[in-house]
């Protein structure tokens, strides 16, 4: 029988977020508008780590994806103050600050504004098969065999600083077929220091770049509502000791053809940044309702947000899918010179999905673990990532398997693709890229990847990624990339091997 794993750990997880809300209102924090968001898979996320590894923000929560572009100019301008400061590490990272200020002086000045394209892009991938690396993160958009093409555009507008409407249509063809989409749509509005937003966006969380165990771009965005503050906060009386943090809080309704229709998606998370090295977050998302299910009555939403026992036995017509995770960070700067690095960035995150039996221990675990070094071995203006990520673990419970679930038989998936990780269940994926930055802008990278699926399952298959591209700012607003790539499939059903290319060209304006 399946009950609280660890007793009382999830009902302290709700608790705890609520009494986080409550501290951020008392505390009295300025009250703060609301602005478009930054994409989740944005470039300038990148960019933003890269000044964080080089200890030019020291107050970002930036494993919080996405974040307001009024955040993302706070973080410009705390650079730009560290860098007159900083010596070496400050003249290296000028070129990315300028940058990225010249992207942030596009907003408009005053409290309105409309835009009717913020942001246009477009571009080409040809494949020889359906590739599956490059439909990796990639908002649910999956590329077919043959010739693909995409473009879209983005419009925003701003009414009084309080209220901000966004909306991408994307249209997309390939050999087959085309289509058009609303790749995001949504309202936001401010309201004291909290920032509310309804309608569809993706979302990223925690520091892994090539994914997240909980939430990640990997899936189309969720049609939402969320809350969360519009910038990170200090908490009242002894909890300013966490330093800034930011709660977040979204309620999602997944897609029609699935298991049970219409299925609920509930996710909170708590982002912490004790001291400008160290940060850690706690996260938490719980699959519960849907058609076929037992209709909630209020004293059921609560009883679900409490994990308490009514809700969480195997038993309960109410019961449904937990899955939790803490994640941690740790950046070391190289500022006696001895070591074989400028910056050191090492992160995790760690997870638990449901529990059972007289132990209270989950019955799945998953695992993150990564490294981002800024100018290994004194390689000036290069960086490299290696990052490990296993869903395969031995379970205490056989028959229990990450992002699978006994009653939703779905997954943990949103029209068909993996909500968390892109490796899915029963997996694992070592991903490792270099990085060359010009001063001019220009990015050359080089990547591997190499991932193996249903590890203890028939069906195992094993896929490898080796690419290179280039990435180049030009002009008013232009930035450009190529890339080329070939992936090796080998599995039951079939092996082969696959050459990929294409390009994409994007606007600010």
């Amino acid at each position: 029988m399946r009950r609280q794993w660890q007793r009382g750990g999830r009902p302290f997880c709700g608790i705890f977020f609520i009494a986080v809300l409550a501290a951020v209102l008392a505390g009295g924090s300025a009250w703060a508008g609301a602005s478009v968001n930054i994409p989740a898979g944005s470039w300038i996320y990148g960019e933003f780590e890269r000044l964080e590894v080089k200890g030019l923000i020291e107050s970002g929560l930036l494993s919080t994806k996405p974040f307001s572009r009024d955040e993302g100019l706070r973080l410009v301008n705390e650079a730009k103050d560290k860098a007159d400061r900083a010596g070496d590490r400050g003249r290296a990272a000028t070129p990315v600050i300028l940058r990225l200020a010249g992207e942030f002086r596009r907003d408009p000045d005053g409290q309105s504004f409309f835009k009717p394209v913020e942001r246009a892009y477009a571009g080409y991938l040809y494949s020889d098969r359906r590739p599956y690396f490059p439909s990796v993160n990639n908002n649910g958009n999956e590329f077919e065999s043959g010739h693909n093409g995409f473009a879209g555009f983005s419009s925003a507008a701003k009414f009084r600083d309080t209220l901000t409407v966004h909306f991408t249509p994307e249209y997309r063809l390939d050999e087959e077929s085309s289509r058009v989409r609303l790749q995001d749509a949504y309202v936001k509005a401010g309201i004291g220091p909290f920032e509310f937003q309804a309608g569809r966006d993706a979302m990223r969380w925690g520091p892994g770049y090539h994914g997240s165990l909980l939430m990640s771009n990997n899936a189309e965005p969720l049609d939402m509502i969320k809350a969360s503050t519009a910038h990170p906060v200090i908490l009242p009386w002894v909890f300013g000791k966490l330093g800034p943090m930011r709660p977040t809080l979204f309620l999602a309704r997944l897609e029609e053809d699935r298991d049970f229709p219409r299925a609920n998606l509930l996710g909170m998370r708590l982002d912490f940044k004790p001291t400008p090295a160290f940060g850690f977050a706690l996260n938490r998302v719980i699959l519960f309702g849907g058609e076929g299910r037992q209709a909630l009555s209020a004293s059921d939403w609560a009883s679900v947000f409490f994990a308490t026992d009514s809700a969480e036995h195997s038993s309960s017509p109410i019961d449904g899918d937990q899955i939790l995770s803490i994640e941690a960070s740790y950046i070391h700067l190289n500022r006696a010179g001895r070591l074989p690095w400028s910056g050191l960035k090492l992160y995790t995150e760690i997870g638990a999905e449901d529990s059972s039996g007289e132990t209270k221990s989950p019955t799945a675990r998953a695992y993150l673990f990564g490294a981002y070094v800024d100018e290994p071995f004194r390689i000036k203006d290069f960086d490299l990532r290696v990052e490990y990520a296993t869903t395969a673990r031995e379970n205490r419970v056989p028959s229990a398997q990450w992002y699978r679930h006994h009653i939703y038989t779905s997954g943990y998936t949103y029209k068909g693709r993996v909500i968390g990780h892109h490796m899915g269940p029963d997996a694992t994926d070592l991903f490792i890229r270099g990085q060359y930055h010009s001063s001019g802008g220009m990015v050359i990278g080089v990547e591997a990847d190499l991932e193996r699926s249903l590890v203890h399952e028939s069906g195992k298959t094993k896929r490898k990624w080796l690419s290179a591209d280039a990435s180049l700012p030009f002009g008013d607003g232009f930035r450009f990339l190529a890339r080329a790539g070939v992936e090796q499939v080998s599995g039951p059903a079939d092996s082969y091997t696959n050459p990929v290319a294409g390009i994409n060209l994007e606007r600010s304006f």
